[in-house]
């Protein structure tokens, strides 16, 4: 099994942005792959969060799936918008990306290779 917290992490550390090191993780045999979400580009959401929705829609995701994702989120961290969570927990921003990438990964919507 793919660990797509590490990867998502790494590529963060690396020096990817949020939205874009959880959707190049996540998106690592997504057959729908397009771009990365900007980060805070919808209602100033965080971007690890905005590029894990976007992969659980391209892989097939409702939008109860969306919301079962906002809530394990939000049951861990309180919020879902950039300026909340940074304010709240300053310098996690890893964390978010490690945590929205093990998230998705564990609702089992992503089309791992054998």
């Amino acid at each position: 099994m793919i660990d797509y917290e590490t990867i998502a992490r790494t590529n963060h550390s690396s020096g990817m942005n949020c939205a874009t090191a959880v959707y190049e993780a996540l998106g690592l045999h997504n057959p729908n792959k397009t771009t990365a979400p900007r980060p805070r580009a919808v209602d100033g959401m965080c971007g690890a969060v905005l590029a894990a929705e976007q992969v659980i829609r391209e892989n097939g995701g409702t939008e109860a799936d969306i919301q079962e994702f906002e809530k394990q989120f939000t049951d861990k961290y309180k919020h879902l918008k950039c300026s909340e969570l940074r304010g709240f927990l300053s310098g996690k921003c890893n964390d978010y990306v490690g945590v929205s990438a093990a998230l998705v990964a564990q609702m089992g919507i992503l089309s791992d290779p054998e």
